[in-house]
C-alpha cells in the first residue's frame, strides 16, 4: 500500500509541476507576443502618418523597457541625414548595446522594401523583431498608398537569427 501511495503521490507533484511549468511557458508566450504587438502597433501608425503624409516612411525602431513602456529609438541628429541602410545599422547596434545590458524586453526595427509576388512588386514594411523571451523573425508586411491613404496587408512572417538579444549560434556550435 506504501508503494501505491509513493507513486500516487510522485504522480500528482509531477503533473502539479508540469502544470506550473506549461503555466510559466503560457505565461511567457502571451508576455512576448503582447510586446511584439504593442511595437508592431506603434510602428504601423507611426510608418501609415509618414506615408499618408510624404509619400514614403523612414527606418524607425521601438523597444519594449524594463518597466513594460513602449519607446521609439531616437538617432543622434546627424545620424539621421544618414542614408536608410546605414540608419538600420545604428538602430541594430544601439538596441543590442542596451539589450546586453538588460534595460530592454524586446525590439523591433522597420524600414521600407519591397518583395515580389507572382512576378509582381509589392511595397513593403520590413520588421525585423526580437524577444529576450526566445522569439526572434521577421515580418514583411505589404504597404498601399491609396488616394493619400495608407494601408497594411497580412503579414509573412519568418524566422530570423538573433542579432540583439543573443549571439546567432556558429554551425560549429550546434
Amino acid at each position: 500500500m506504501k508503494t501505491c501511495n509513493g507513486i500516487g503521490k510522485r504522480f500528482v507533484l509531477a503533473m502539479i509541476a508540469g502544470f506550473a511549468f506549461s503555466t510559466a511557458v503560457l505565461a511567457q508566450d502571451a508576455i512576448d507576443q503582447r510586446h511584439l504587438r504593442e511595437m508592431t502597433d506603434q510602428v504601423v501608425n507611426q510608418a501609415g502618418d509618414e506615408l499618408e503624409e510624404a509619400g514614403i516612411f523612414r527606418p524607425m525602431a521601438f523597444m519594449v523597457m524594463k518597466s513594460d513602456k513602449v519607446q521609439q529609438m531616437r538617432l543622434e541628429e546627424e545620424a539621421e541625414q544618414a542614408p536608410g541602410n546605414v540608419k538600420v545599422l545604428m538602430y541594430r547596434a544601439g538596441l543590442k548595446a542596451i539589450a546586453r545590458r538588460g534595460e530592454i524586453h524586446a525590439a523591433v526595427i522597420a524600414y521600407p522594401g519591397s518583395v515580389e509576388k507572382n512576378g509582381e512588386t509589392i511595397r513593403a514594411m520590413a520588421l525585423e523583431h526580437e524577444h529576450r523571451l526566445g522569439v526572434s523573425g521577421i515580418k514583411l508586411i505589404p504597404v498601399r498608398l491609396e488616394d493619400g491613404e495608407a494601408s497594411f496587408g497580412e503579414p509573412m512572417s519568418q524566422d530570423k537569427p538573433f542579432q540583439i538579444f543573443y549571439d546567432a549560434k556558429k554551425e560549429s556550435d550546434e
